[in-house]
């Protein structure tokens, strides 16, 4: 055997190593992903199950308010959720806002109608704030609309999409 022919089979050998290494590795590749997707799927799984469960305790406590067995734990859902509505006050007065009574969105506190979910406000608090540029304005009754307003919150009037270039008119 020639000095050229123990090269040409010390390179089939070390090719052969290669591929063997890389197929290894991409096996190793395959079977890491296959793992981490079933662990994906279990924690999914996981999550809708503690999801019913809670949803489950929310209807039981709905549906029984009146319930010895579970008092205390009642007690500490009544108590953390009259506390939860305080501090949500205490933060949209800190941006001069209020909380929507219908669907609980931060809305300005002199609205008359949720920019939200279009809820009737019945007692707006009326505020002194300094004037913000407005681009938008309502198309039935010409009130300013903030960002992202999906009603107008002084008529209720549901607010019109622009439509860009693109699209068709």
């Amino acid at each position: 055997m020639g000095f050229m022919d123990k090269v040409k089979d010390f390179a089939d050998k070390a090719s052969d190593s290669v591929m063997k290494g890389a197929k290894n590795a991409s096996d190793g590749v395959k079977k890491l992903q296959e793992k981490s997707d079933y662990k994906r799927k279990i924690s999914v799984c996981e999550s809708e199950i503690k999801d019913a469960y809670v949803e489950i305790g929310r209807r039981y406590f709905e549906a029984n308010p009146e319930s010895a067995e579970f008092s205390e734990l009642y007690q500490i859902i009544i108590d953390n959720n009259a506390k939860m509505n305080e501090y949500k006050e205490q933060l949209a007065a800190m941006d001069d806002k209020a909380s929507c009574p219908s669907c609980g969105a931060s809305i300005a506190k002199d609205a008359k109608f949720c920019d939200k979910c279009g809820a009737r406000i019945e007692t707006p608090v009326e505020i002194q704030t300094e004037a913000k540029p407005v681009s938008k304005f309502c198309s039935e009754c010409g009130a300013p609309l903030s960002d992202g307003s999906k009603f107008c919150e002084t008529c209720g009037t549901p607010v019109e999409e622009e439509k860009t270039d693109g699209e068709n008119l």
